[in-house]
């Protein structure tokens, strides 16, 4: 379960053209700089996790572990999703400021 105001947020993300999900995607706009946030499922695979984990510290991108894979695509009206980066800086700022608020922290190292 997420949030409903994440919820919000990530669906408002997704209709602004501002979500890329998918491992694959994901791990592309990671390497290409286009990442200012990124949001693992809280069930998708350790090797994932570690991953995105390591892939977001090499990049400098905030990363939290967040729901789940059926959350997360429910909240951008696809299927479930283990990984979610956001590309926006303002729409990361804005979904940083609900993260904080229900008191999740970034998840920080090597995975």
């Amino acid at each position: 379960m997420i949030p409903p105001s994440l919820h919000s947020m990530l669906g408002l993300c997704q209709r602004a053209g501002q979500l890329v999900s998918g491992e694959m995607a994901a791990e592309q706009a990671l390497r290409r700089g286009h990442a200012h946030l990124v949001l693992v499922a809280g069930d998708a695979s350790e090797r994932t996790r570690s991953r995105f984990v390591h892939l977001a510290a090499q990049t400098g991108a905030p990363c939290y572990i967040v729901g789940t894979r059926a959350a997360l695509g429910e909240a951008m009206g696809k299927a479930g999703r283990a990984v979610v980066v956001v590309q926006s800086r303002d729409f990361a700022r804005g979904i940083l400021g609900i993260l904080r608020r229900e008191g999740l922290a970034p998840v920080t190292g090597r995975g």
